[in-house]
């Protein structure tokens, strides 16, 4: 088994970057001024989430819903699900406007659509479709540092299927997945991933290009990276990244309990890179 201490990672793999200021050439953290918008045509995406009780023996996604395999196949329209709390409504004193980021139908690139909350009920329907969704959070609140008073999930315009999911008061969803969009290639920079203390869990890395694609035939899902029987934490962070995923790719994280109902949280980051850089 897998025993890794949690720790940092070690920051001098950083690249040095060549920059100019103040009439004066210096050295930078190659991911800070990607960070701070210097590097054209590069960016990073950090994402981040949770499964407080992966099954044993089976997999799920790390995320707050437990997928077994992303819920989307086609295009739709998105809204807030019925059945949350009556002071996360548009004016009330909770959450009053989620707002949601995904691949878009009509690009194929990320975009975003603001919802306003309802209360108990549901919300209207966005006006743009997503062919993902991998992030949403509360954008708007009714009482100075409140978030959403009760659970928020995200679903398809019709309902039935639920698509991802903020908690009692985090004001952010916990999805470790992400559509790379068109137009881009994706890096894998690092992966930290942590287990509840003395229980084993398997973890895996996937990727599945050309997603628009749904009729045979089809690519498939291929394992990118597995980590047997890891007990604490685990680090990922290669001399080069990893990856080097074409637009329209899905990348997700699963676990699967050794023995017992685990928790596990995982997040990781990427470097984007517009096609052309």
């Amino acid at each position: 088994m897998a025993d890794v201490a949690r720790g940092r990672f070690d920051d001098s793999l950083y690249p040095i970057f060549q920059t100019t200021k103040g009439g004066n050439q210096i050295n930078a953290d190659f991911l800070i001024e990607v960070q701070k918008g210097n590097v054209k045509g590069h960016s990073l995406v950090h994402k981040f989430g949770r499964n407080d009780a992966v099954p044993n023996n089976s997999w799920e996604f790390i995320n707050l819903l437990r997928f077994t395999a992303w819920p989307l196949s086609s295009f739709t329209a998105v809204r807030v699900k019925a059945g949350g709390d009556a002071a996360d409504i548009a004016g009330g004193l909770g959450a009053q406007e989620v707002t949601v980021q995904g691949i878009l139908a009509s690009t194929l690139k990320e975009g975003s659509e603001a919802i306003a909350t309802n209360g108990i009920n549901a919300s209207t329907a966005t006006t743009k479709l997503f062919r993902r969704v991998h992030r949403a959070g509360v954008s708007k609140v009714g009482t100075y540092g409140a978030a959403n008073t009760a659970a928020i999930t995200i679903e398809n315009s019709a309902g039935g299927t639920d698509l991802i999911k903020i908690d009692v008061e985090e004001g952010q969803t916990q999805f470790t997945a992400f559509t790379i969009p068109d137009g881009h290639t994706g890096y894998m920079l690092s992966a930290f991933v942590t287990i509840d203390a003395g229980k084993a869990a398997d973890i895996r890395w996937y990727f599945r290009k050309d997603i628009v694609n749904t009729t045979a035939p089809m690519e498939s899902q291929r394992l990118q990276n597995f980590w047997d029987g890891v007990i604490g934490a685990v680090p990922f962070k290669p001399r080069s990244p990893g990856g080097g995923l074409p637009g329209l790719t899905d990348i997700w994280f699963e676990a699967r309990g050794g023995g017992a109902i685990s928790q596990v949280s995982c997040d990781f980051e990427l470097l984007m890179v517009e096609d052309g850089y």
